[in-house]
């Protein structure tokens, strides 16, 4: 892990778009928390998803949170986006009104996680690292990192939230800024001491 990523700060400058998804994402979470989800989607015009499920106001918002086409860590952001959407659908969270902040600040580290899993799957793949050679292994490889790097980041970030409903736009960027750094520097970490 430590020579595919080198340093914490360098890795996290390697993922210029998803910081830059996770800072507008974090700013409309932000925004929910301090003005709440009626007033977000109305200045956003998405009044009419006002009510509908979580997942739904999601995915419009991945339009403009996330645009397809791009370079690979453009989809890598994309692809995380969608997958920590299609986990919150599969957790049956209701309408976005009824999310609490906690639910929303582990959609956010659910996207974190998600977009450091790509990076690694795509930093293995750049590398030609043998990989297991039936379906099944690689399943079980990509569930292992999965596991992996949530149980580094889970419980670290919640501290970042503190106060997110006073921040501002620019202190929102330094934020994910220091959360990617953060969660690099413990995924380096623990890889170093499974080592």
């Amino acid at each position: 892990m430590r020579n595919g990523t080198g340093s914490a700060r360098k890795a996290a400058r390697r993922m210029g778009a998803s910081r830059g998804v996770g800072s507008r994402l974090l700013q409309v979470i932000r925004d929910i928390n301090s003005q709440g989800a009626t007033a977000v989607l109305q200045r956003l015009n998405l009044g009419n998803l006002a009510g509908r499920p979580a997942g739904d106001v999601f995915v419009a918002l991945v339009e403009g949170i996330c645009p397809p086409g791009g370079r690979v860590d453009e989809a890598i952001a994309r692809q995380a986006l969608l997958d920590a959407i299609a986990d919150l659908a599969e957790a049956g969270v209701g309408s976005i009104e009824e999310m609490s902040s906690e639910q929303l600040s582990e959609f956010f580290q659910d996207f974190v996680i998600r977009t450091i899993e790509g990076r690694v799957i795509a930093d293995i793949g750049k590398h030609s690292i043998d990989l297991p050679e039936t379906v099944d292994g690689v399943e079980k490889v990509q569930q292992q990192l999965h596991d992996f790097v949530a149980g580094c980041v889970r419980g670290h970030l919640g501290q970042h939230f503190d106060g997110l409903s006073e921040k501002t736009d620019q202190q929102v960027n330094e934020l994910v800024d220091r959360i990617y750094e953060a969660a690099f520097e413990l995924v380096s970490a623990t890889a170093g001491d499974v080592e």
